[in-house]
């Protein structure tokens, strides 16, 4: 072979090499490492590199060329900008594509945790400590560790997490989990606080966030929230026992059961609204908007008594010591499998005893 078909020999390879070069690195830019209907799940951990997550990837099948993807993040300058947290790669995710999410924090796959409305703070603590898609920081810090991390050591825990539904992508750690609920909370109360009716018999927002929390274990229905709101303002602008069953189950509640009993009624515990005059000396749990709009904003009503109707549900309501004698005879007549004979002398003993 002469020198010059020799040389045109060796030019036409390298061009067909090159050609397949570019047409290699084509199909790998555009060629789906996706292909499942359900996209592939993957989780960038906190510290994590391109380096780390290419060989996590390599090891799952869904690179098929580290070497060329390695390339591709190094052409795109991705090399510093990953994005921890819980990945969906859809169906045609291509390498480009994949890169492109993980530095920008698109598509991550968010959980959810719900602060429901009447829980307490330990029931809050126990669904968190149960989450594994938390990052767990508090388990063996008390209550008022917690608020010191989040911030305000002066408050106590309970009643100051809104309840709600609060979405999160995985490794998100719980105590900021927590100051965004407490954080919310302090904005729904701030609010209210001052949109509220004038002459209302609370001090400050604390007070109310208090009542709220009273009302929101008193009943499972919104529409009962202003009226029981009424029955809570009459008794206290009356000087009257509040004696509301829920702050003597929240006082008592290590030995709670699901009865009271005579015992409970006259424990000398703070919370114990049956023995102590006024509001207790924190919420005793977490109350929703609606019981917050509620304590602002009461019904104006004279009702100074109320007996659960043995629905599981409502109320009713009375003006006087006698109208609750008969409405709590009527829902034991009613729905006598809902009410027990000690259950019926504790709501009479805590009408006799208003007076």
């Amino acid at each position: 072979m002469t020198p010059r078909r020799s040389n045109l020999f060796f030019a036409a390879l390298t061009l067909i090499f090159c050609v397949g070069v570019l047409l290699a690195w084509l199909f790998f830019l555009v060629w789906p490492i996706v292909w499942d209907a359900q996209g592939v799940k993957f989780k960038v951990h906190t510290g994590a590199s391109f380096k780390s997550i290419t060989t996590e990837l390599t090891a799952q099948h869904i690179i098929q060329h580290p070497f060329l993807f390695k390339l591709l993040v190094h052409y795109k300058g991705a090399k510093h900008h990953l994005k921890a947290g819980e990945y969906l790669f859809p169906k045609g995710t291509t390498p480009g594509s994949l890169i492109d999410q993980v530095v920008n924090g698109t598509g991550m796959v968010y959980h959810f945790f719900t602060i429901v409305p009447g829980h307490t703070f330990q029931q809050v603590r126990e669904t968190l400590n149960h989450d594994d898609a938390v990052t767990h920081t508090s388990q063996l810090l008390s209550d008022a560790d917690i608020m010191k991390q989040i911030g305000h050591p002066e408050l106590h825990a309970e009643g100051e997490f809104f309840p709600e539904t609060y979405y999160f992508v995985a490794g998100s750690s719980d105590i900021a989990l927590l100051k965004r609920a407490f954080l919310t909370m302090q904005t729904h109360l701030n609010k209210a606080w001052a949109q509220r009716e004038k002459d209302l018999p609370y001090q400050n927002a604390y007070q109310a966030l208090i009542a709220a929390s009273i009302i929101e274990k008193e009943t499972g229905v919104n529409s009962e929230l202003p009226m029981i709101a009424g029955v809570l303002v009459n008794r206290l602008k009356q000087n009257m026992m509040l004696q509301f069953d829920p702050t003597v189950i929240y006082g008592v509640s290590a030995r709670y059961d699901g009865t009271i009993y005579k015992r409970d009624l006259h424990d000398l515990n703070p919370y114990n609204t049956y023995v102590n005059k006024g509001l207790p000396p924190t919420p005793i749990s977490m109350p929703s908007l609606a019981a917050l709009n509620a304590v602002m904003h009461p019904d104006h009503n004279n009702y100074l008594y109320f007996v659960a109707r043995g629905d599981g549900k409502t109320h009713q309501f009375s003006h006087t010591l006698e109208e609750h004698v008969a409405a709590v005879s009527n829902a034991k007549l009613m729905h006598p499998e809902y009410f027990n004979s000690t259950l019926v002398k504790q709501y009479l003993n805590k009408s006799l005893t208003n007076q």
